[in-house]
């Protein structure tokens, strides 16, 4: 059930960052919401059940958003293992959690996104990409992130997601 739960948490936010997410850009930068997911499931999940969810959150963003399968697969299920690995060391009701290890997470996201990317033989400025992908998107990301991981704290303290089936 857990698992049906979350998995309908991840269309459903796909769906919401590929229609109604749209028109929330700043400086033509969106936040991930498809990373923030990874993020708050990954603390109350755990390093495996954190690198299989970043794994399937990544893979299925690549298929509809992106331009090289498996890029966000590899890097969501790196950022969902290494907050599951230090979930047990955090202290979930503080809201500055998430904001922190999003912020990372998108620093991470961004420079091995754009390293690659760079590596295929695009062009980059790389003040813009400093200036819109960076700042803004860590910015952006980490504020949505409250809020995401509200609704997902209060997800994994009702009754559904702790029975045992």
């Amino acid at each position: 059930m857990k698992a049906l739960i979350i998995g309908v948490i991840i269309v459903i936010n796909l769906i919401f960052q590929s229609t109604l997410l749209q028109y929330f850009k700043i400086y033509d930068v969106l936040p991930n919401t498809a990373l923030i997911l990874v993020i708050s499931l990954a603390i109350y999940s755990g390093k495996n059940k954190g690198a299989i969810i970043g794994f399937f959150v990544g893979i299925l963003q690549d298929i509809i958003f992106g331009r090289i399968i498996g890029l966000n697969a590899m890097i969501f299920m790196v950022t969902g293992y290494t907050v599951g690995s230090i979930n047990r060391n955090l202290f979930k009701d503080n809201l500055i959690v998430p904001f922190t290890l999003t912020a990372l997470a998108t620093g991470f996201y961004e420079v091995i996104n754009m390293l690659l990317i760079f590596l295929l033989g695009y062009r980059i400025e790389l003040f813009n990409v400093f200036k819109k992908m960076l700042f803004i998107g860590v910015l952006y990301n980490s504020i949505f992130s409250v809020i995401i991981y509200i609704y997902v704290s209060k997800l994994f303290r009702s009754r559904v997601m702790k029975k045992r089936y």
